[in-house]
């Protein structure tokens, strides 16, 4: 088994455990957080906790890390454990520009060191089920519409959300790595982009991206004003309407519902992704991922 350490302690973070522990491929050693009393510190208090990453490693020498810590950290975290001898797992957005994901690959390749994104939609149980029942060539139409309750007023995004980057940073890239999963983004146009930005920061509180993709229309929308928690991609498909409930884990079509429901979305994603992790990665994919998310972002 190979070692692992896991770098940020936030939120998100207490959903990696179930994953972790029940893998086959790693074992858990250390958890890394700046703050002592980090919010998921609870949950792992059976491991040997740091405040600094650089003495896990020294200390530690896991054989990979996972950095679980604010998108504008990524880089320089990433960066000094792949040129430490660490493999390095790092959530969706791997870094916040082309520039420095490119630059994270070529460290991890003049270092032989592995650089993988988790995109943990890709791993929503109603995602895995729908990529092996159904034919990903019969998609028609896709349009994913996320909802999450980050604004109290509907006009200005909760301080503490603001450093996830706006709607299109941390919401898109789900979507957009979930939709990697069924086209390959060989053609992607952009055909037009909404913006509403928060009142007082600026970043967009709701987005609406129109795109071709692989000739395909897809549509990408993002609304944080609404207090509401809801995640769902509507599709044509071999000219049916067909829906996948990413929230309820379902998947329905005509007559049909498919429950792919085993556990709560966050901790399902996690540990489906642990449990088919194998070593295995492909950069190619998750840069195509980043790249369209920067181009869509700029506009």
């Amino acid at each position: 088994m190979k070692s692992i350490c896991l770098i940020g302690l936030g939120t998100i973070s207490k959903n990696y455990l179930d994953g972790i522990t029940a893998s086959k491929y790693f074992e858990l050693k250390a958890v890394v957080d700046v703050s002592p009393s980090a919010l998921s510190r609870e949950v792992f208090a059976d491991y040997e906790f740091f405040n600094d990453y650089k003495v896990m490693i020294e200390r530690v020498k896991p054989d990979y890390v996972i950095v679980a810590t604010p998108p504008q950290t990524h880089f320089e975290i990433a960066s000094y454990s792949l040129t430490h001898g660490v493999d390095v797992i790092v959530e969706k957005p791997a870094v916040l520009s082309m520039q420095d994901f490119d630059e994270l690959t070529k460290i991890a390749k003049d270092n032989g060191r592995k650089f993988e994104v988790m995109f943990h939609w890709q791993h929503g149980s109603e995602v895995i089920e729908f990529n092996k029942t159904f034919d990903k060539r019969k998609i028609e139409k896709i349009h994913v519409f996320v909802s999450d309750a980050y604004s109290e007023d509907g006009k200005v995004i909760l301080p503490l959300k603001r450093k996830l980057g706006g709607a299109l940073i941390d919401s898109g890239v789900n979507m957009i790595s979930m939709i990697k999963t069924w086209l390959s983004f060989d053609n992607v146009k952009i055909i037009n982009k909404t913006i509403v930005p928060c009142k007082e920061c600026g970043l967009p509180i709701y987005a609406k991206v129109d795109m071709v993709i692989d000739n395909v229309p897809t549509t990408i929308e993002i609304d944080w004003r609404n207090g509401i928690d809801k995640k769902i991609s509507y599709l044509v498909y071999d000219k049916k309407p067909l829906t996948i409930d990413n929230s309820e884990q379902k998947i329905l079509i005509e007559e049909r519902v498919i429950d792919c429901y085993t556990m709560p979305r966050l901790k399902a994603h996690y540990y489906n992704y642990f449990q088919r992790f194998n070593g295995e990665i492909d950069v190619e994919s998750a840069r195509r991922v980043h790249d369209l998310l920067f181009k869509v972002n700029a506009l």
